[in-house]
């Protein structure tokens, strides 16, 4: 049985550490991009070792907070229009 991929978008504003774990887990079966609305990313040990697993595994990852140095930076209206793109949208 084959699995059709998924494309997921996570919404991050609270939670983040576990947004960030989810969205790794939802990764190993379906296409997903994580975007960080609003809040600075947290600087804790865990959001840092998901931070690098979602880059190594290429994932994308996206801010509308330019605070957010080491995430790629877009506007709320980009985010708005690229989430019409997804099949599912997943807030935290």
């Amino acid at each position: 049985m084959s699995h059709e991929q998924k494309k997921i978008a996570v919404i991050v504003r609270n939670r983040q550490a576990e947004a960030l774990r989810m969205s790794l887990g939802l990764s190993v079966l379906n296409r997903v991009d994580i975007y960080m609305l609003d809040n600075k990313l947290e600087e804790s040990d865990d959001i840092m070792l998901n931070l690098e697993m979602i880059r190594d595994m290429k994932m994308g990852i996206y801010t509308n907070n330019p605070v957010n140095e080491n995430i790629r930076y877009i506007t709320t209206e980009d985010i708005a229009k690229r989430l019409l793109e997804y099949g599912n949208i997943l807030p935290y």
